[in-house]
């Protein structure tokens, strides 16, 4: 299990994005997500791709996200509340999916 580090997107977008292959047991990732006078103000979201011919199913904070053959998913990653709590982040299998962590909106 490792700790996705969260990336900030730059105006060259994804460009700028390390991926990391996902690990067998799992990751987490900080919910880091920012509010300003009860508003969202950036999220952070996990992007995976899935270089498999077949679908895997990543679940991020209990929320299971089919990503087809080929396919990439991007998955927002849920509020735990302050201090950056970390969520799990799981996969069916881990076969070429790969997955960055990155802060929208910041």
């Amino acid at each position: 299990m490792a700790a996705i580090t969260i990336q900030e997107v730059t105006g060259a977008g994804n460009a700028d994005v390390t991926f990391t292959a996902a690990t067998g047991g799992g990751d987490t990732v900080a919910s880091a997500t920012k509010s300003f006078g009860g508003w969202e103000s950036s999220t952070v979201a996990l992007i995976a791709i899935n270089g498999a011919g077949v679908t895997q199913t990543v679940t991020v904070g209990g929320v299971a996200v089919p990503v087809l053959a080929g396919d990439t998913a991007v998955i927002p990653v849920p509020n735990e509340g302050l201090n950056d709590a970390s969520v799990a982040v799981t996969y069916s299998a881990v076969v070429t999916l790969t997955v960055a962590a990155v802060r929208l909106g910041a």
